[in-house]
């Protein structure tokens, strides 16, 4: 899939009866999401709203695609749209409008959001990946971790080794929603195994995302966590798991400092992407690019 073009500007749109009364605050937007904000106007729905974060799924034809609002001392989500200060008031099943350099949320009282600049989401990347698999392949601390979740890991990395198919479906199958929260423990082992894979090479990323896709994610998982794993296939992650991972593959990495930082995000999350990447690494230093 080709890069989006970064919209230059932004377009006047119409004013929507009750404009006056809704929030209207700028937006800073992910590259990742240009497409859709940048574009025609398309309808979407808020999935989640939290003090930090408003979760909204789009179709933009070809399936849902997330995008997120947080403010600025939110986890940097790659599909974010980072606003100044939180937006308050908003629920799941609200309706959203999203293009033409906007983001509509609600009716009077809802949100406006109109995106003022870019920021880039870049993929992670692992310079030495047979440091990296030597770096994790010691750990076997999951303090933060419920024991499925660890066996559960575990049986996706077997399964990641040896190949198998099925083997591979069935893995995922018991990682999909398992465990509780916005983004599940077990998805988070799956977006942190996902982004390695895309690291290690085009052939093992796409083998496990064929399996994670086929497994029907927004069926099986919370919304916000289904939508964020078409993003980890891409190699897109919270800034601290790709600066964690660009540390385990460098011989200058500081990656005590990366992994304190990246254990500090969520209750389980940074752990379980800690997990995710330390079973890939494990099954898929040795692959081809």
């Amino acid at each position: 899939m080709p890069a989006p073009t970064v919209p230059t500007g932004v377009r006047a749109t119409r004013p929507w009866p009750g404009d006056a009364s809704r929030q209207v605050l700028p937006g800073a937007a992910s590259t990742t999401v240009a497409a859709l904000v940048g574009g025609p106007r398309l309808a979407g729905e808020v999935v989640a709203a939290t003090r930090t974060l408003t979760a909204v799924l789009v179709d933009h034809g070809a399936g849902p695609v997330l995008l997120c609002l947080t403010g600025p001392a939110a986890v940097r989500l790659p599909c974010a749209v980072v606003t100044p200060w939180p937006v308050a008031g908003l629920r799941p099943g609200q309706r959203a409008l999203v293009g033409e350099g906007e983001l509509r949320i609600g009716d009077d009282d809802g949100a406006v959001v109109t995106v003022a600049r870019w920021w880039r989401a870049r993929a992670a990347v692992i310079g030495d990946i047979g440091l990296a698999r030597r770096r994790t392949a010691g750990q076997t601390d999951q303090p933060a971790l419920d024991g499925a979740v660890v066996a559960a890991a575990g049986r996706l990395g077997l399964a990641l080794l040896c190949g198998d198919g099925d083997e591979l479906a069935e893995a995922v199958d018991g990682l999909l929603g398992l465990g509780p929260g916005l983004t599940p423990a077990g998805d988070d082992v799956l977006a942190g195994a996902l982004v390695v894979a895309t690291a290690v090479g085009p052939r093992a990323a796409a083998r496990l995302a064929d399996a994670v896709e086929a497994a029907g994610p927004l069926h099986r998982t919370t919304a916000v966590s289904a939508g964020l794993l078409p993003y980890a296939a891409r190699g897109l992650a919270v800034p601290q798991f790709t600066a964690y991972l660009a540390a385990l593959g460098s011989a200058r990495g500081d990656v005590d400092a990366t992994e304190r930082r990246l254990l500090a995000v969520g209750h389980t999350s940074g752990a379980a992407m800690r997990l995710g990447a330390r079973v890939a690494l494990a099954a898929l230093a040795g692959a081809t690019r």
